[in-house]
């Protein structure tokens, strides 16, 4: 019998592949207990050899299920012959595409200063590639070779911004985010654990105003937009140091909820005002905000990335307020490096975000590491929270795998307390 972890590791699969699998009927464990366990059986292996076989020749998991039902081989011989004229379709084209970039490349008529990302983009167009195709070029570019990646772009001669920008959404979203393109369901029952916590992440008043004290050529009642808002905590604590008004966004409403009843207890609500938004698609203005705060949610699109992204919706002479999760030692045990590989392989240290901040052209104002006793509040809190939740929430979607997750960092922050934390960034715009 297989564990899923165990199955997964012998394919060389992650575990929410799997659980994806089960979810669409492809591949079902011979037993499922009432805490969302999974056990699976040799057959159950062997289907999953020949899944993963026929994953390597392209075949969709829709047909790959279709050949799997199947009790004869005509069917199967029907879907890799479809395959088959599919793959060589996708060669000529490739050759087309070749052909196109080469010739790009080599035109006289395009000068090097002219080849920018807005260029780069036009020849994916041209040659039928979208903009999906070309983020996952740049992806497993960047994945598979990462220097040679930053001289190919280099040699397209794009400005530094242009190629941190390129390579921090190569390498963004991380596993959430992954996971989230897989299965909805995922992030519906990650964020369900997080319902009724009061804090979604480590921090509090002391460091927030800390922080905010730090943003000295603000207006008296600035404009201020909280990115990735959970409760509202940090919304309200902004409310009550400033006279300012705040838009809080989220992308999970009754984390919105939350906020609002927040806001409204607080006495703030009439100066915090939430909406639901996605932190890459943001629908505001240029220059329409003060401050930009953002407390443990830059991850999910990128440091990089957002640095290059919110900075547009920032005023002049405004600030951004960001903390992110950094390394704060060099000797970092492989248990712990390999699972922040997984969580956030982007994480580095305080020094490489500071560049990387500096090279965007912002003024790094100050910057300081929040201290481990938030660490301590907030686990202490999340694994009280864990113990009351509903019986029922442990039979949602992932659930054994949502919890596994959320163990094992809090397991391994105690065991390496020191090794890694939150960095405030207050920086302004120049």
């Amino acid at each position: 019998m297989y564990t899923v972890g165990r199955l997964a590791k012998k394919f060389g699969l992650s575990r929410s592949t799997l659980l994806y699998y089960d979810s669409i009927g492809l591949l079902s464990p011979i037993h499922h207990t009432k805490g969302a366990y999974r056990q699976y059986s040799e057959d159950d292996a062997e289907r999953l050899r020949r899944i993963c076989m026929y994953r390597e020749t392209g075949v969709s998991l829709k047909n790959i299920t279709q050949i799997l039902a199947s009790e004869t081989t005509s069917e199967t011989a029907a879907v890799l012959e479809e395959r088959l004229q599919a793959l060589s379709k996708e060669m000529a084209m490739l050759q087309n595409q070749q052909r196109i970039v080469a010739d790009l490349l080599q035109k006289s008529a395009l000068p090097a200063a002219s080849i920018n990302t807005d260029t780069w983009t036009t020849m994916f167009k041209d040659a039928g590639l979208s903009t999906e195709d070309m983020r996952r070029w740049h992806a497993d570019f960047e994945r598979m070779s990462p220097d040679e990646h930053v001289q190919f772009l280099k040699g397209l001669h794009m400005p530094e911004k242009e190629i941190s920008m390129i390579r921090s959404w190569a390498g963004a979203p991380q596993s959430i985010l992954k996971l989230q393109q897989e299965s909805e369901e995922f992030m519906t029952t990650f964020f369900r654990f997080y319902e009724g916590l009061d804090r979604k992440g480590p921090g509090n008043y002391a460091e927030t105003y800390r922080a905010l004290q730090l943003c000295t050529d603000s207006p008296k009642e600035p404009n201020i937009l909280d990115i990735g808002c959970g409760s509202g905590n940090n919304a309200v604590d902004l409310a009550k140091m400033s006279a300012g008004t705040i838009t809080a966004i989220d992308i999970y409403e009754p984390f919105l909820k939350e906020a609002r009843d927040n806001a409204r207890a607080a006495g703030v609500g009439d100066r915090i005002v939430t909406q639901k938004e996605d932190m890459a698609k943001l629908p505001f203005k240029a220059g329409e905000f003060d401050i930009i705060w953002s407390e443990g949610a830059s991850y999910i699109m990128g440091f990089d990335a957002a640095l290059a992204y919110w900075k547009q919706f920032i005023n002049p002479q405004g600030y951004l307020v960001i903390s992110e999760a950094v390394w704060l030692r060099d000797d970092n045990p492989e248990e712990l490096q390999s699972f922040w590989k997984e969580a956030y392989p982007a994480m580095r240290n305080s020094e490489k975000n500071i560049n990387a901040i500096k090279e965007e052209g912002y003024t790094v104002v100050g910057n300081f590491v929040i201290p481990e006793s938030d660490w301590d509040i907030f686990y202490d809190a999340l694994e009280l929270h864990i113990q009351n939740l509903p019986l029922a929430l442990s039979n949602e979607p992932y659930a054994e795998d949502i919890l596994a997750l959320i163990n094992r960092e809090i397991r391994l922050y105690r065991r390496f307390r020191g090794h890694y934390g939150y960095e405030f960034y207050v920086i302004q715009t120049t």
